[in-house]
């Protein structure tokens, strides 16, 4: 079994084993991938009576969904209207509207599925000068002007000092319906469930290519959605030669899918590595001294710091994100001093651990949903704002193939462009992104 090395792997001592397939199979839809995305999707379909076979290609939780720094974040994962430009009114309104269901739909799947996730109310958007907080104060107006009431303007260092104590920013925005969780423990808690409610679940089950596979007869009396008739049936190819024959599929694989995804889909992603540190657990006074709400927090820079106390004190600090995929120096050493600028007092604190992963990014950071094929659909790019919406995106892919929503065909009609560079487009986005990091280092 791969080894998890993130902080959250070691502390959950009872985890969901899934075997490997061992002969060829069938299904009427197959997920490839096995984090939020796949598993919501899965699940949501296995409830409506839907046979599905999802498959990972390491273990579940061995990509981002399992590793990520587990802040719920609402709504999408930018400016509202570079969506609603793009779209008629009604149409902006109802993708508005599904962006601020996300966080309570992570909330209902842990209370109806019983999911021990420890998860917690509270979040603070950080700003380190003024022209951030100008940003924030904007964004609780266009929110707030849309019915969302869970925002508080915290505009000056005393405000902001009953909730943080670090002189590091000038002020925040407190949103009461975003927060944290243990997002290993809830990606569990999402497999066991969708495993109990029928979906076939396989691990070490990497796909090495899709096709079409018109000669194969396959009868389908199941599916109540967008209907079989002129879909073609897809072969799954497996790393060890076994096949999955499927009406649809999925492609959840997000910064993982490797040789899966068509041109359209793995241009205008970009696969950029972030980094998460642990301390050990922390004295419950200095905790009350630094977040005393235990607020989740992420700061305004374009290369942003975001950090938590988890549920057994310890302080959860991610950042570092490298655009070249390659983490050159110490990472500790770089996270640990990220940290300490924001709160000296953890200067002398331990490290219980220290892990990298993968999160994939659009240009306009907006996720992107498209169609890959034939019955094929997708949904990548969560930019960092995952947690959540991945969950929604799950419940999208899975309501589209149901024919019980449209936002899959609104979403899908969002203009997305490709990263600049062709092949040479991870360097082209690092040295881009060495421009706003060198703003947010000047405060521009």
């Amino acid at each position: 079994m791969t080894d998890l090395n993130s902080i959250y792997a070691a502390e959950i001592a009872d985890k969901p084993k899934f075997p490997a397939p061992t002969g060829n199979l069938d299904c009427e839809i197959a997920i490839i991938g096995g984090g939020f995305t796949g598993m919501t999707a899965a699940l949501t379909l296995a409830e409506n009576g839907h046979d599905v076979v999802l498959v990972e290609a390491d273990v579940i939780g061995s990509g981002g969904s399992g590793r990520n720094g587990g802040h719920v974040c609402q709504g999408w994962s930018n400016d509202f209207h570079h969506i609603s430009r793009q779209l008629p009114a009604d149409e902006a309104q109802l993708i508005w509207d599904a962006g601020m269901r996300a966080v309570d739909l992570l909330r209902q799947r842990v209370q109806r599925h019983k999911i021990d996730c420890n998860l917690r109310f509270g979040y603070l958007h950080a700003a380190l000068h003024d022209r951030q907080m100008q940003g924030l104060l904007a964004m609780r107006d266009e929110w707030q002007a849309k019915g969302y009431d869970h925002l508080t303007a915290l505009d000056n260092r005393d405000s902001l000092a009953g909730h943080i104590g670090t002189n590091a920013y000038v002020g925040a925005l407190h949103d009461a319906n975003s927060g944290h969780i243990q997002p290993l423990k809830y990606l569990y808690g999402l497999a066991r469930a969708a495993s109990a409610t029928g979906a076939r679940i396989y691990e070490h089950a990497g796909v090495t290519a899709l096709a079409t596979a018109p000669d194969i007869a396959r009868h389908d009396t199941n599916n109540k959605g967008t209907g079989t008739k002129g879909i073609s049936t897809k072969a799954l190819s497996l790393a060890n030669g076994q096949k999955i024959t499927a009406k649809f599929v999925l492609l959840c694989g997000n910064a993982y899918l490797q040789n899966i995804g068509t041109r359209k889909m793995t241009s205008r992603l970009a696969p950029v590595t972030s980094s998460v540190l642990a301390t050990t657990p922390l004295s419950d006074n200095l905790i009350s001294h630094i977040l005393p709400h235990r607020a989740a927090v992420a700061d305004c820079n374009t290369a942003l710091n975001y950090y938590r106390i988890d549920a057994d004190g310890r302080m959860i600090f991610g950042g570092r994100a490298s655009y070249t995929n390659v983490n050159l120096g110490n990472v500790e050493h770089d996270l640990k001093q990220r940290m300490v600028d924001v709160f000296p007092e953890l200067g002398e604190s331990e490290t219980a651990a220290v892990w990298s992963g993968r999160i994939g990014i659009t240009v306009n950071r907006i996720p992107h949903f498209g169609t890959a094929g034939d019955g094929v659909f997708f949904v990548q790019g969560f930019s960092g704002h995952g947690v959540a919406l991945t969950g929604l995106a799950g419940t999208i892919l899975a309501n589209h193939i149901m024919g019980q929503s449209r936002l899959f065909s609104i979403l899908s009609k969002l203009r997305h462009l490709p990263f600049p560079g062709g092949f040479l487009r991870t360097p082209a986005l690092a040295l881009g992104m060495s421009w706003f990091k060198m703003r947010d280092y000047l405060r521009l």
